[in-house]
């Protein structure tokens, strides 16, 4: 089976937040105020990660586009994002400030988007095929 439609970055933005809330209102009744708004930091720092993905990659593709084929500089822009990405959630957890389950939880409100974007999309190929 081949899907026709991807999810966008910004349909994935929008289901990692609308997750981090929902778990967050979950951990809030069940856990503390603590790890609901840490996940909700977890849930924001993903959706900033798709934000600077899409520059990413917008820069990547501009730079060869410029360059006529791939540059260093487009070469090292994913892996220096990740680097930046990975010390902003070093500093955040180091910090000690917040609880570490619930910025996990809210971290993982991304995957969870990615999988039912994924899906979403899938389905409703199937629907209009059998339309």
């Amino acid at each position: 089976m081949r899907i026709r439609a991807l999810p966008t970055i910004e349909a994935i933005q929008r289901t990692t937040v609308l997750a981090g809330l929902i778990v967050a209102v979950v951990l809030l009744v069940a856990s503390s105020p603590a790890s609901a708004a840490a996940c909700i930091l977890g849930a924001a720092l993903m959706a900033a990660n798709m934000t600077a993905l899409s520059w990413t990659v917008r820069a990547v593709f501009a730079l060869a586009r410029q360059a006529g084929g791939a540059s260093g500089l487009g070469l090292v822009a994913a892996p220096l994002k990740m680097l930046l990405l990975t010390g902003a959630v070093y500093l955040i957890i180091e910090s000690g400030r917040i609880n570490l389950a619930g910025f996990i939880a809210g971290t993982l409100t991304q995957f969870v988007a990615i999988f039912i974007e994924v899906g979403r999309a899938s389905f409703s190929d199937k629907l209009s095929a059998a339309v």
